[in-house]
This record gives structure tokens, sequence and C-alpha cells, in this order.
């Protein structure tokens, strides 16, 4: 079962690839409302409301919401072509290269975090995701591990035939 978990494992980094662009598409598409939580648990008040109290800053959030979206495209889009490329061959560049998934994910939390939760509101929902999705792109490039240095990578040796024959 655990082989065919590490065989398997890169379907799951890329469903998470795959969500980055839908998560983008959604950004670039949509806008600032695409995600009303976000606003919600960073200042208290919903998009409509921002965009009440001073158009401009709005227009700024769109602006930045919108070349959010196109990060993230172009961060799941890098992701898929290095799962693609090497991850599935077992190539070890693809496997160090994939740790900045999770960490990347890491930074996104971590401002999150840092700026911090308007009072009496819930977190915005990328600091939920993000977490979740940081710790399961970390536990399948840990249970991967194996695939990229050597299939007997914690394997007990038995000893050959040789050896044991004077």
């Amino acid at each position: 079962m655990l082989d065919w978990l590490r065989r398997h494992s890169w379907w799951g980094l890329l469903g998470i690839a795959t969500l980055l662009v839908l998560f983008g598409i959604g950004d670039l598409l949509i806008g600032f409302t695409w995600d009303p939580g976000i606003p919600v648990g960073l200042v208290g008040l919903t998009p409509t409301e921002l965009e009440r109290q001073s158009a401009d800053a709005y227009r700024l959030l769109e602006y930045g919401t919108r070349s959010g979206g196109l990060s993230l495209i172009l961060s799941g889009g890098l992701f898929t072509v290095v799962l693609l490329a090497g991850f599935r061959r077992n190539q070890r560049w693809a496997w160090g290269t994939m740790w900045a998934m999770p960490a990347w994910m890491a930074s996104a939390v971590l401002l999150n975090l840092a700026f911090g939760v308007a009072p009496g509101q819930p977190p915005p929902p990328p600091l939920i995701s993000g977490l979740i999705l940081m710790i399961v792109a970390a536990m399948i490039l840990i249970i991967s591990a194996p695939r990229f240095f050597g299939s007997r990578a914690g394997a007990v040796d038995q000893p050959s035939s040789a050896a044991t024959n004077p």
C-alpha cells in the first residue's frame, strides 16, 4: 500500500496545483468579490461596504486581487510543469523544487497571521485553506521521498548469498 501511495502521490500535488490555478482564475475573472471572506476577516467589512467607503480604495483592491490571481495561475502552472516534467519521473531536482509549494503556502499563512484578523471576525479563508494545503503538500513530499533517494531507503538489507557462504 505504501509503495502504491509513493508512486501515485504526485496526483495529490497536481490536484493542489490545479486548485491554485482555479483560485487564480476566480480572482482574475471575478475580482475582489470572488472571496468576500477575505475582506470580512481582515477588516470586518464586506466588499460592498468597502466600495461605499472609498471607490478608489476598492479599485486598488480589485487590481491587487486580479494581479494576485495571475500569480496563482502562474504558480499553479509552474508547479504542474515540474510535476509532469520531473516529479513523476523520479528526478531529484523536481522533488526539491516541489518543496517551494508548501514553503510558498507557509509564507501566505504567516502573512495572514502577521496581518491579523479583524476583531470578532473569523479568519480569512486562505489562512485555513493555505494551512491545510501546506500540510498535505508537505506530507505528500515526505511520503514520496524514498522514490527520489532509492527504493531501498529504510529497508532492512538482507545478507547476500556470497557473504553467507565461506
